[in-house]
């Protein structure tokens, strides 16, 4: 049985492979795909090395984790994309994973779960919102916030560990959006962290990187609203990735 995951990397750092899925129902302006389809965080010498070799099989999957697992002692599996949520057997996927005591992280943009996911409670979730402004967010995405919003609250209703990404980009989502973001989440559940990564640029929007400085200032207007469940990972990022980072796939 056919999935969409066509690429897998392994982080020696904390044992955790990221999955990655081909396929997106967004098409958001600032995607990093637009640069390359292949992770970021490979060296660029791996980078020369991948080729696309088509869709993993659910089969081929269960060939792939032992050896992770033997070899490396796999701990995590993070998936990711692309979007996980569109891939029709994401739940087969997740069943696998867990057959081989993994822990597991979705990184999902929201919109849609599939039906039988509520039951996945030992998954932790972390939703990405690109701006908490309606129109911002559809301008960005191309879909509605509003169900994003609405299945946040569902995931923490049913008992999901839930977390809430977004991304600082200078003239789009700043300070006082991403303090929306706080109050949203404050409305549903205080003690969500709030993870906040620095824009990328890529070709088309006009936006750029936003500044040491502007994420201290983030910071500190967080620090005034006694806000600390926060991680601005695009300001510790900058000195660069932990350990070593192996390509598995293709």
């Amino acid at each position: 049985m056919r999935t969409s995951i066509f690429h897998i990397v392994y982080f020696d750092y904390d044992r955790s492979c990221y999955i990655h899925f081909y396929n997106c129902n967004f098409r958001c302006l600032g995607c990093l795909r637009k640069i390359s389809i292949w992770d970021c965080h490979l060296k660029e010498d791996d980078i020369k090395k991948c080729e696309f070799k088509g869709f993993l099989s659910l089969k081929d999957l269960e060939i792939i984790l032992p050896k992770l697992k033997t070899e490396f002692n796999l701990e995590r599996a993070v998936l990711g994309g692309g979007e996980p949520t569109t891939d029709k057997n994401l739940l087969k996927i997740v069943s696998i994973l867990k057959n081989y005591d993994l822990n597991i992280t979705l990184l999902t943009n929201g919109f849609f779960f599939p039906k039988g996911f509520e039951e996945l409670k030992d998954v932790k979730v972390i939703v990405s919102i690109k701006s908490i402004e309606p129109q911002k967010h559809h301008f960005y995405t191309g879909y509605s916030l509003f169900p994003i919003l609405d299945n946040i609250k569902k995931l923490v209703k049913n008992g999901f560990e839930v977390l809430i990404e977004t991304i600082y980009i200078p003239g789009f989502n700043e300070v006082n959006e991403i303090l929306k973001i706080e109050d949203f989440i404050f409305s549903v559940d205080e003690k969500i962290p709030l993870i906040v990564d620095s824009y990328l640029p890529v070709p088309g929007p006009p936006w750029s990187k936003p500044s040491f400085e502007e994420l201290e200032n983030l910071e500190t207007e967080l620090a005034k609203r006694g806000i600390k469940n926060v991680y601005l990972r695009g300001k510790t990022i900058r000195s660069g990735i932990k350990g070593d980072v192996r390509l598995i796939f293709p």
